[in-house]
């Protein structure tokens, strides 16, 4: 009787240690899968080398958005020069028109090719750190005036 239960005993602790193993196999499976879909899911914005970013805790990866780059030198946006950064200063007005334009001509662009993910309404601001509040004020306004709500800054990472 006692033999019996014994070698029960050991038969079910046989079985048990091949069922761990396929869950362990399982998560193992589900570990990489994970890792392998969520390895490329950043941006990368690399600024020009006169861009000196400034430094913030960061939160969250940037997402695929209109890059506006504002330097000492001019505003730039996907890497076309818009307008210079002396007429921005100079100009009393609220908003930068030819920002605006600009960002309403790569909406319409995307539109018309009916490409969903340049219909992103989202702006990234690439802007050196000696750029005037009042300069990035007029960006926003404008980007916000031409439709695109989100406006994000690029920072360097702490």
């Amino acid at each position: 009787m006692i033999g019996k239960r014994r070698r029960a005993r050991r038969e079910n602790k046989g079985d048990s240690a091949g069922m761990m193993l396929t869950s362990l196999m399982d998560i193992f499976i589900v570990l990489v899968l994970y890792l392998l879909v969520n390895q490329g899911t950043g941006v990368e914005l690399d600024p020009p080398e006169h861009v000196v970013l400034p430094t913030s805790g960061v939160d969250t990866a940037p997402r695929q958005s209109v890059v506006i780059v504002l330097s000492d030198q001019d505003v730039r946006i996907q890497g076309r020069p818009v307008v210079s950064m002396a007429d921005v200063v100079a100009s009393d007005e609220l908003e930068i028109t030819p920002v605006r334009q600009a960002i309403e001509h790569i909406k319409a662009e995307a539109e018309q090719r009916q490409d969903q993910a340049g219909m992103h309404t989202e702006v990234t601001i690439v802007a050196d750190q000696s750029v005037p509040f009042k300069v990035l004020k007029k960006v926003m306004l404008s980007s916000s005036n031409a439709g695109y709500g989100k406006i994000s800054f690029a920072v360097n990472q702490m």
